[in-house]
């Protein structure tokens, strides 16, 4: 497995596996469509998506992190193929979010959530994520109900 950065041959897999995993668990919202069909304004303003994929280039998972209108940061669309639960493929796409994030030097980054998701809310505390307040009108989908933040600190170098 390796991880690696948005190309847009991997599109249609990430557009696909987000709207599996949301329409399985949920009902897929007008704001997921808004996201899906924008990938790349976000990857133009400064966002990344990043993919996990497996030794023969399928994708197995992938994590976007992107500038919001407001200023702040979030990641989201977080999704994995159900037959790679498990392998740390949706772990090591987090933790390449987190690291894009501290290279660019942001101040903090936003996740927002339903808690039906154990195990991406368990990954959320696990890389040091605190649970904050939901902001319905920062974050539209009737699904959420957890929200998280991470803030970063930098030493004067």
């Amino acid at each position: 497995m390796k991880i690696v950065s948005y190309d847009p041959k991997y599109k249609d897999d990430f557009v696909e596996m987000n709207k599996r995993w949301i329409s399985e668990m949920f009902v897929i919202e007008q704001e997921d469509i808004r996201e899906l069909e924008n990938i790349e304004p976000y990857i133009q303003k400064g966002g990344q998506i990043f993919f996990a994929v497996d030794d023969d280039g399928g994708v197995m998972a992938s994590c976007m992190i992107a500038p919001r209108p407001d200023g702040d940061w979030e990641i989201m669309k977080f999704a994995a193929r159900g037959m790679y639960t498990g392998t740390g493929a949706g772990s090591a796409c987090l933790k390449a979010c987190i690291d894009y994030a501290r290279e660019q030097c942001l101040d903090k980054v936003l996740i927002v959530s339903n808690r039906k998701c154990e195990h991406a809310v368990h990954l959320y505390r696990k890389y040091g994520f605190t649970e904050i307040p939901v902001d319905k009108e920062k974050f539209p989908f009737d699904r959420a109900d957890i929200a998280f933040e991470q803030e970063f600190h930098y030493d004067d170098i």
